[in-house]
């Protein structure tokens, strides 16, 4: 979907755009430096009013502020992601950086839970885009302490087919340096599904809304977004978050109200980061910030909600109205994602206390080294036991009526429930097989895991089962949620499984490798997705069908880490990718499917249905 424009008409009017001044590349090399990119055309897609202005208006800021800047913009010919790369290569190969900021403007998209910038090329050629997620991972490794990324796009869905995109890595994958760990801070324009806005300032000008009270949080700040560092009086990035998530919907609510436009800040660095200074004297402190509908987020409705539970809020809580938290739930979908989760049929037992059941599709045909039956085809739900053989997690593969399907694991002790809606899987739960050896030990025990379960599946659904915060805060939060794992006689896979990518997200690496070796002692094997968060897969090719269960991610997010762990499937299984569909669980299209049951019955596995 295209960055929409909007005319600002009357009384109404955005802060002027910063002052241009050479719009050139700027400062000798030091330790702090920033990449400013700009694209207004993006292949046949609109054309962007305000995208290249923006970028020269950062430019211009971050060179006042003592940055080398390099200004990467399309008026004077396309944007190619080479361009990009060798820019940030070369910048980060320098080994001297404290700081690298890189700012983008321009045309972006969600597919799946990867995100992309589109560069002049793109959508036509799938690799001039910069793929987000695994650059922020690679940014991490770079040795840098500070890495910010400001991203004046879209994160919406396209309205064209956007499946082949690939997108390139701008950071180098390698490891990093010894003893050098570095912080991601991610300044994104507006939440996942949404889209950013430009509007016109003056008869030929325009300005991206975000981009503008970006700026002016440094121009104008209050006086309790200043601080003392260094002998300078700055803007340290912590304080930004809160400033943006009401002043942006504020601006946008005084052009039009059809719109929503709230920004999603994902902060590491809570110490004495700072882009840069307050410019003007600090204005007397405002009235705080207001949380209210036109600023309320499904990530206020999670952590309100986990504030109830034993696991706590994994982020900051804000005094927003149930009432408003209610109607954020109920409009975005969550409360509906939630309730079929928990509304979800499954099978109380096994005789064999391992199965699968399945909603919302009949299932044609399924491949396992286990033995296995299909006991019920066409009923809600279908339902397929297995037999466990060495008491090992098994890798399962299902065919649903439409002939796509997915690959899950199938626990021993544990019944699976899968959701199948509109053709993707969209939640997986794991509960003890009841009367077995890991039954729960009470009624409200069982009934206090679904809750959760149901939560945790419809937070992740909307990217919101994240831990933010301070680095003390992010701590206790991921200290409670490894209790809660814990449960009973071993370990909660549903929760694990969430867990693991909840930490890797807040490059918490080493309460992943605790969750890994936690469930890989209690289940007797290692899952696909914990394992590569762990980085226990990096560098490898996953060619032993038996190595970790199953052979590829289970969560669709784990698909984005491959390239950037390094991590090389079975050729069919690569192949397969390709059809994947979009939705939280890994779910593929009948052609992908067909690679996947070749790819079984080449290595041994068996056919039931």
């Amino acid at each position: 979907m295209r960055r929409r424009d909007l005319l600002v008409g009357g009384s109404i009017a955005l802060a002027q755009l910063w002052a241009a001044k050479s719009h050139a590349d700027c400062g000798v090399p030091n330790t702090r430096a920033a990449v400013s990119i700009g694209i207004n055309k993006a292949g046949t897609l609109p054309v962007l009013k305000a995208a290249v202005s923006g970028a020269k208006s950062v430019a211009d800021w971050l060179c006042g502020e003592g940055f080398e800047v390099k200004l990467i913009v399309d008026d004077a010919g396309p944007v190619t992601a080479k361009m990009i790369k060798d820019t940030v290569f070369e910048l980060v190969g320098r080994a001297t950086l404290t700081h690298l900021v890189i700012y983008f403007s321009g045309h972006g998209v969600c597919v799946g839970f990867n995100e992309y910038w589109l560069l002049s090329g793109a959508p036509d050629d799938p690799n001039e885009a910069v793929t987000l997620r695994e650059s922020w991972e690679l940014a991490h490794r770079s040795g840098i302490p500070n890495v910010v990324f400001i991203s004046d796009a879209c994160r919406s869905i396209p309205e064209y087919n956007a499946s082949l995109l690939t997108g390139t890595l701008i950071f180098p994958n390698s490891p990093a340096p010894p003893g050098r760990s570095g912080k991601v801070d991610r300044f994104l324009a507006t939440e996942p599904g949404q889209s950013s806005i430009e509007a016109k300032v003056a008869a030929d000008a325009y300005a991206g809304i975000y981009t503008s009270v970006f700026l002016e949080a440094f121009q104008h700040p209050s006086e309790e977004m200043v601080k003392t560092i260094d002998g300078n009086l700055v803007v340290p990035n912590y304080f930004l978050e809160d400033y943006l998530r009401v002043q942006v919907p504020l601006r946008l609510v005084q052009i039009d109200l059809k719109h929503r436009q709230i920004p999603d800040t994902r902060l590491e660095c809570r110490d004495n980061f700072y882009i840069g200074r307050a410019l003007r004297p600090a204005s007397p402190p405002g009235p705080g910030a207001v949380f209210g509908e036109q600023n309320a987020k499904i990530s206020d409705v999670v952590n309100s909600a986990l504030a109830t539970t034993q696991v706590g809020s994994l982020g900051p809580l804000h005094n927003i109205y149930a009432q408003t938290l209610s109607q954020v739930a109920t409009e975005s979908g969550f409360a509906e994602a939630k309730a079929s989760i928990s509304t979800a049929k499954g099978a109380r037992s096994f005789e064999t206390e391992m199965g699968l059941a399945i909603n919302g599709t009949r299932v044609l045909r399924a491949m396992s080294r286990n033995d296995m039956e299909i006991l019920r085809r066409y009923t809600d739900p279908a339902l397929v036991r297995v037999y466990p053989a060495d008491e090992r997690p098994a890798t399962v593969a299902l065919m649903f009526d439409d002939g796509s399907g997915t690959v899950i694991a199938a626990l021993p002790g544990f019944v699976g429930t899968i959701t199948v809606e509109a053709g993707k899987v969209s939640s997986v739960t794991y509960a003890p097989s009841v009367g077995g050896s890991r039954s729960y030990g009470s009624y409200e025990e069982k009934e206090r895991l679904d809750r959760l379960h149901a939560l945790v599946g419809a937070a992740a659904k909307y990217g919101a089962f994240r831990i933010e915060g301070d680095e003390e805060s992010r701590a206790r939060a991921a200290e409670r949620l490894a209790d809660q794992i814990r449960v009973m006689k071993g370990v909660d896979p549903t929760l694990g499984i969430y867990a693991a990518y909840a930490y890797a997200d807040a490059n918490l690496i080493n309460q992943v490798r605790s969750v890994r070796e936690f469930m890989r002692g209690d289940l007797r094997g290692d899952l696909f997705d914990v394992a590569l968060l762990a980085n226990a897969l990096s560098d490898k090719h996953v060619d032993n069908p038996n190595e970790v269960t199953p052979f590829c991610p289970m969560l669709s997010q784990g698909w984005q880490l491959l390239r950037v762990k390094n991590v090389v499937l079975p050729t069919l299984i690569e192949q397969a990718r390709f059809d994947l569909r979009d939705g939280l669980w890994t779910t593929f299209g009948p052609k992908g499917m067909e690679l996947v049951f070749s790819y079984m019955q080449q290595n041994g596995f068996k056919n039931s249905g």
